[in-house]
């Protein structure tokens, strides 16, 4: 009877070390599936407004932002960004974030939200290409405008970034107070198999290999979040 309780503890600690039990490999590759069912579909909701779309530099993806019940509670998720180039119009590779949300105060039960900000000014532009940046400082946060009719110039004069949430279905707003957005280096090492900054995957610098996935991750956003329009661009 010990020598199969040995056999047992001894195979058990063999996969338990096995190397396939590290990343799953295909994790990054559902959150950026994740991001792009979010952004369709708050755009089939005509909560985000195609034609603004066209004026975007940059979207921030969180697709499943999870609010713990605890005394002190944190609302914590990962997250995906993408930057428009000026040059072609097109998307940059994605680089992955993950965010974190202080909040105190007696909270109940565990509440998913999915959230996603456009980026419209060159101020908004320059939080992402640091390390960590606080959305609750800086420049300029508001829920976004709704609808397929919206007024563009007034849209794009008074903000540097729009806000949309869903949260369990529901479309509501939320508190950026006290949110933290930082780069996940370690998920960007795993997806693209080499050290990679967020900065050198927003602004889109040559020798950055991208996996298939994030290169129709990225076809699929062209289509869906179109190129950038002519008309008025904030900066």
């Amino acid at each position: 009877m010990k020598s199969w309780i040995c056999i047992f503890v001894f195979l058990f600690s063999a996969c338990a070390s096995s190397p396939f039990n590290g990343p799953n490999p295909f994790e990054h590759t559902e959150l950026l599936l994740d991001a792009e069912e979010t952004i369709g579909g708050l755009i089939h909701a005509s909560q985000i407004p195609q034609k603004l779309l066209g004026h975007t530099k940059a979207i921030v993806v969180f697709p499943n932002l999870l609010k713990a019940a605890m005394i002190a509670g944190a609302r914590v998720g990962k997250g995906v960004v993408i930057v428009r180039s000026p040059k072609t119009g097109k998307w940059n590779p994605p680089a992955f974030v993950k965010s974190r949300q202080a909040s105190w105060g007696i909270q109940a039960g565990i509440q998913k939200a999915e959230l996603v900000l456009l980026v419209m000014t060159n101020k908004g532009l320059k939080q992402l290409f640091k390390t960590q940046y606080d959305l609750g400082k800086g420049p300029q946060i508001a829920l976004g405008p709704v609808g397929k009719t919206i007024d563009l110039n007034l849209a794009l004069s008074k903000n540097d970034i729009f806000a949309y949430s869903r949260i369990e279905g529901l479309f509501a707003g939320l508190s950026f107070e006290g949110t933290v957005i930082s780069s996940d280096k370690q998920a960007n090492y795993e997806y693209y198999q080499q050290p990679v900054s967020n900065r050198n995957l927003l602004m889109g610098h040559e020798g950055i290999k991208v996996p298939e996935s994030g290169q129709a991750f990225l076809q699929r956003m062209n289509k869906l979040a179109g190129q950038r329009d002519a008309g008025p661009n904030k900066q």
